[in-house]
């Protein structure tokens, strides 16, 4: 399915991706279903996502740069204990483009291929969070999946140096939908007099889905850009299913309230229990991931610009699903993010999360 783009928004990006047990009213928390409901007003969240990567092989060295939507969503209160949203967002991305030669062997030919990949599964959700007394609160995101992702292997025979005009093209095409469930919950438990620090606990859990797939191959024979065979379509919507394994999160944070928050969070998911298109087993590993951040208002009752403006840092490590020989791949970053109040009577936000690591090695 490519690259995932988690589920963090930008306050929670910035902190590491915590924030499963705490959430504030201003800006919406993607990470729990059951935090929505803290949005007592109708709060509209739009975030853009550019990243910029250094990638390394021994002596080999290329940089990828890259931007996309990162969420759109909407919450609005029906009552002061239930809150209705709805959020698309792009799940996963696939882009890159490969190219390399070899020697054709017996002849004096050079052959050069160039493997490609585009495109990407999107999940449009619906919330329902609900405040249960004073301090629970429970949630739940229903998802739709959609989307389609594109693979193609090319190959072009070059004779002294001079390309011969002949490309072999093999193109796959996968087109995934489904429906998924994601539920939540929260407690807040105060430990000083009149809500001056409060406990917070909460966690996630993402059902298992099958995801419905679709796959069409076709080969090409070209000259110049010209077809010297029709194209075959070797196969054409062939039916299958794509097994997303289950996510929890748990996490616990102190918060004193409009001054701030401390946050620590857990992450798991069954990746060795993924399957890809016909139940292929792609030996992917089970994935735990630690989350710390904290988040930090000066003073909420300030006329100073900057005392209303809120600082965050966090880190998160943890391995990835992919294991090359018997060596896990890691991965750690560090966060750091604002929070600037903006417009007439500083009714509106503008967040910003900058996030850097290394994976691998």
């Amino acid at each position: 399915m490519g690259e995932f783009y988690g589920d963090a928004y930008s306050d929670n990006t910035a902190m590491g991706g915590s924030g499963v047990s705490s959430g504030g009213g201003f800006q919406v928390n993607n990470l729990n279903p059951a935090l929505w409901v803290r949005n007592r007003f109708t709060t509209l969240d739009v975030g853009l996502i550019g990243q910029y990567k250094s990638i390394a092989s021994g002596n080999l060295r290329q940089g990828n740069a890259g931007g996309n939507l990162a969420y759109l969503s909407l919450s609005f209160p029906i009552t002061t204990k239930w809150v209705i949203g709805g959020s698309l967002k792009p799940y996963s991305f696939v882009d890159y483009e490969n190219t390399f030669t070899r020697s054709v062997a017996g002849s004096p030919a050079v052959a050069a291929y160039t493997v490609s990949g585009k495109g990407g599964v999107n999940k449009a959700s619906l919330v329902n969070s609900f405040q249960i007394g004073r301090y629970v609160s429970l949630g739940l995101e229903s998802s739709y999946f959609f989307g389609n992702i594109r693979r193609s292997s090319d190959v072009l025979l070059f004779v002294d140096g001079v390309p011969a005009d002949y490309m072999v093209s093999l193109n796959e095409r996968n087109t995934y939908s489904d429906v998924a469930f994601r539920a939540g919950g929260t407690v807040k438990i105060p430990i000083r007099k009149e809500n001056k620090m409060n406990l917070n606990l909460g966690g996630t859990y993402s059902f298992s889905t099958s995801l419905n797939a679709t796959k069409t191959t076709s080969f090409e024979l070209t000259q110049g850009s010209f077809p010297v065979v029709d194209p075959d379509t070797l196969e054409n919507n062939l039916s299958g299913s794509m097994q997303v394994p289950e996510q929890y999160q748990v996490g616990a944070s102190l918060e004193w309230p409009f001054k701030m928050i401390i946050s620590l969070d857990y992450s798991h998911q069954t990746w060795s229990k993924y399957r890809g298109f016909g139940n292929v087993n792609e030996n992917l590993k089970d994935v735990n991931r630690l989350h710390f951040g904290m988040e930090y208002l000066p003073r909420f009752t300030s006329l100073n610009y900057f005392d209303l403006v809120r600082y965050r840092i966090g880190f998160s490590t943890g391995n990835t699903p992919y294991v090359l020989g018997k060596t896990k791949i890691n991965d750690t970053n560090i966060s750091l993010g604002f929070t600037f109040p903006m417009g007439r009577g500083y009714s509106n936000f503008l967040s910003v999360a900058l996030v850097g690591g290394a994976t691998g090695d």
